[in-house]
């Protein structure tokens, strides 16, 4: 962390759902704790440095391996905040964490945070539900970071992240449908079936922070164009400042889905502000290698 973190009113935080690589937290003075995933017995705690590394996880997904994911628990974010709390002498905390939907990291955060405020004297922490992952989650850490620079207070800089946050859109069109069987959201023959007719599941973060299969589309194309037509509908045509603020383009592997859909909404939108990014292994273990997402600042969510 540089000189003037401790200058600053509050702290940057997030989980490593966020799916930023090293470098990016580094650049930006942002901390972040590591989150655990185990594979073939092994518990897995890895910052990832660049896509290469993190190319190979999804390879050995490829291959079979079936990854599994577990929560931050209590004695974890202790021994973070308190990390942080020593490490910069001033300034609360603004942590940002996995959605309250995909995981108990929330709540196990919020807990810790209340007991250790309830100690601290003039500074304290503050937890922001995300509501969604990976690189949404990015997308908060940005107005995090723009709110940290301008000298906004940490409760200032929450209530700005909480109104992107409830007007994120999160979209995602799926090739992998076994993924999605394993995580219990479709059965073994639906996901057998649909992989035989060319189905593609368009999966939303909904307005409670869950995955839900918002619509089955049969064919790559279509399934494309439903998304692309969606961005237009809740974002467009939603927000009059849409082209003001970054889109973010997110593939979980190297995929032909990806580059379809990022082709094509190029096309459909070429003064959009692109940002591209990488699902990581948190994420990425439930949805597989192939998979093409697009979050957007827009429209409330859907309910559903």
């Amino acid at each position: 962390m540089n000189e003037n973190t401790a200058k600053q009113k509050f702290i940057v935080s997030c989980d490593s759902s966020a799916d930023l690589f090293e470098r990016d937290l580094i650049e930006n003075d942002v901390y972040c704790l590591v989150m655990t995933y185990i594979q073939d017995g092994k518990e897995v705690t890895k910052l990832f440095k660049n896509s290469k590394e993190l190319d190979l996880f999804y390879e050995d997904i490829k291959e079979g391996a079936r990854p599994s994911t577990a929560a931050i628990n209590p004695t974890e974010y202790e021994e973070y905040f308190t990390q942080i709390l020593q490490s910069n002498p001033d300034g609360d905390i603004l942590h940002i964490t996995l959605s309250s939907g995909l995981s108990l990291t929330w709540e196990n955060a919020v807990k810790v945070a209340s007991e250790m405020n309830a100690k601290l004297e003039n500074r304290k922490i503050v937890v922001v539900d995300s509501l969604i992952a990976t690189h949404g989650i990015a997308q908060l850490i940005d107005i995090a970071i723009e709110c940290r620079d301008a000298g906004n207070d940490v409760d200032t800089a929450a209530k700005k992240v909480e109104y992107v946050r409830d007007h994120q859109q999160g979209w995602v069109v799926v090739t992998d449908l076994f993924h999605l069987k394993r995580g219990g959201r479709i059965s073994g023959v639906k996901a057998a079936l649909g992989t035989l007719l060319g189905v593609k599941p368009i999966v939303i973060v909904a307005k409670n922070g869950k995955l839900a299969i918002q619509n089955k589309i049969k064919g790559q194309k279509k399934a494309i164009n439903y998304i692309l037509d969606k961005v237009d509908e809740m974002g467009v045509k939603a927000r009059e400042d849409f082209y003001e603020h970054t889109v973010y383009l997110v593939k979980s592997s190297t995929h032909e889905v990806y580059d379809e859909f990022k082709a094509a909404f190029k096309e459909r939108f070429p003064k959009a502000k692109i940002k591209e990014g990488q699902v990581g292994t948190i994420v990425g273990t439930h949805l597989g290698g192939g998979c093409a997402v697009v979050i957007f600042q827009g429209a409330k969510r859907l309910d559903i």
